[in-house]
């Protein structure tokens, strides 16, 4: 065989195994694309950048397409100059998924990477297989109080994005790793999770969140028709008796309770970051959810 043949051979051969990495960017999101197969979307928490998901994407990307998508204003990347900014970045996540001719879309998303994934999943009626929503919830507002209305309150708003605005840089880190700390068990990543809260604008950390807020979800979701896991953080907390799993787990299920192709499994012992908290549990239940290989 001659030399020029088998060098060919070679690279065709490593064409099949070897994992790419690809960076698109528009004014919505940044997106890394991570080796080859079924498409997997990461959608990353308020304020995290995609690298959130950095030891995710090492278990999945030898088997999947992963799409790890950072959102315009959160952990450096330039802001959107309008609100409202969740249901840009919805419209822009359904153009990017018909645009590129994704099948069969497995959407992961960490709060309100999940909130995006289940608005989403209410709306597209093809393009997706399957929903993975990390300590997500349809109304966040409902969840502390029963009496929350629908409805962006830009008075609240405002007052948020003042109290952002007042501190310099040391309070803002300070303030971003107290967060991080209440949101994580795992100290070796506060002072991650809370650089990418440093670098996020701040007007699109305090419109985000309350338009997160004031968006109740739980009447859509019932259109919904894919499978969806809910997987939902629980701790203990001494000062709180009454929080116990059971109780976590039946707040979590009345919220989905009009989607009934959701079920909710609980992360024990886990806080809000429950792929650093859990990752065992966290890679187990998302393998056997999708059929992992």
């Amino acid at each position: 065989m001659k030399t020029k043949n088998k060098i060919l051979i070679f690279l065709l051969l490593l064409s099949s195994t070897i994992t790419f990495s690809q960076t698109s960017k528009n004014n919505i999101f940044d997106v890394k694309v991570i080796g080859k197969g079924k498409p997997i979307l990461f959608i990353p928490g308020a304020t995290c950048s995609g690298d959130e998901w950095n030891e995710t994407i090492e278990h999945y990307k030898n088997n999947y397409q992963c799409h790890v998508f950072t959102l315009a204003g959160y952990a450096g990347i330039p802001p959107l100059q309008d609100a409202p900014y969740l249901e840009k970045y919805k419209e822009g996540i359904k153009k990017y998924i018909i645009t590129n001719k994704l099948e069969h879309v497995i959407l992961v998303g960490h709060s309100i990477g999940g909130f995006l994934s289940i608005w989403l999943a209410s709306e597209m009626k093809s393009n997706l297989d399957r929903i993975i929503v990390v300590d997500g919830l349809p109304f966040y507002a409902g969840m502390f109080d029963p009496n929350a209305k629908n409805g962006f309150d830009e008075q609240k708003t405002k007052s948020m994005l003042d109290y952002f605005n007042k501190m310099d840089s040391i309070q803002m880190k300070a303030s971003q790793l107290n967060v991080a700390k209440m949101m994580c068990a795992d100290s070796t990543k506060w002072n991650k999770i809370a650089n990418w809260g440093v670098k996020s604008d701040k007007k699109t950390m305090a419109y985000t969140m309350n338009e997160m807020l004031g968006n109740d979800l739980r009447q859509k979701i019932s259109s919904i028709t894919i499978p969806v896991l809910v997987m939902d953080a629980y701790s203990p907390n001494p000062q709180f008796p009454q929080y116990t799993k059971d109780y976590s787990l039946s707040a979590y299920q009345q919220q989905y309770q009009n989607c009934k192709t959701c079920v909710v499994h609980v992360a024990e012992n886990s806080k809000h970051f429950i792929m650093y908290d859990s990752p065992k549990w966290f890679y187990n239940e998302i393998d056997t959810f999708i059929g992992k290989k």
